[in-house]
């Protein structure tokens, strides 16, 4: 891997109240599931260095692939999808992304397609220059791609910490010393609450003299997030339900059993 350099007692009987409470408790607890965003390579910002994009017709889930191009591994290229308008919903942090997966397709076995995980540590643990800093998770391991998926796994991905605010430097080590994202949130539990400030797709900035690379996004699927909680209306409708049977029931339950 080349270096890179930067700057709940059940009754037997259940009456229909109860059915209805156990309902509304199984909603108002349980949430729904984290969610999945698919993002476009056209909605990301490009960024980098001595690099080109292109774009191309595509047939999968976007419309557009959009192509980064250096002539050297030296050089740097990126998309950068953030959160907001036209990238993935708010709420991601790095406690709560459980995977990434982009299609993409290479040029040449050479091609080292690698993601950054973007985000600012408040708690200022890792000893960064500031806690306003803008830090980076690098993924340092030989390219990840298979059959057309980059993924990321938080539990096998390996990333190495950098500081990219003013000169720069790695984190925690060095760049040689990586980690799984759950390794980092283990041995530092406050960066789970970090908001992720933006997901990088990148080729280049190799420690010395490479091949050129050309590496075609088509698409980014995101998963984790904030599980999403019932709408009032959701909740305003079973409470509604739960009065009804409720009052019907205990008028039933007082002539029939007195207790």
């Amino acid at each position: 891997m080349k270096s890179r350099n930067f700057r709940f007692s059940s009754a037997r009987y259940m009456t229909p109240s109860s059915v209805a409470a156990v309902a509304l408790l199984g909603l108002a607890g349980m949430g729904s599931p984290a969610r999945a965003d698919s993002l476009c390579p056209t909605t990301a910002t490009e960024g980098g260095f001595g690099n080109s994009f292109s774009t191309s017709a595509e047939s999968g889930a976007c419309p557009t692939a959009v192509t980064m191009n250096i002539t050297n591994a030296q050089n740097y290229a990126k998309l950068e999808w953030a959160p907001g308008a036209g990238g993935y919903s708010a709420g991601f942090t790095l406690g709560n992304l459980t995977g990434l997966s982009a299609q993409v397709g290479l040029d040449a076995n050479s091609d080292q397609p690698y993601y950054i995980l973007e985000f600012i540590d408040p708690s200022d643990s890792l000893g960064q220059a500031n806690a306003t800093d803008q830090i980076i998770m690098i993924e340092f391991q030989n390219s990840t791609v298979s059959g057309g998926a980059m993924d990321l796994d938080p539990n096998a991905t390996l990333f190495n910490l950098y500081d990219n605010t003013g000169s720069g430097y790695y984190l925690e080590g060095g760049q040689h010393d990586t980690n799984t994202l759950a390794g980092w949130l283990s041995s530092d539990p406050s960066l789970a609450g970090d908001s992720l400030g933006g997901v990088w797709l990148a080729i280049g900035l190799a420690g010395g003299s490479g091949p050129a690379e050309s590496v075609t996004v088509d698409s980014l699927d995101m998963e984790g997030g904030p599980a999403s909680v019932p709408e009032p209306t959701s909740l305003l409708l079973l409470l509604t339900v739960v009065g009804a049977t409720g009052l019907g029931v205990r008028h039933r339950q007082l002539r029939n059993h007195r207790s």
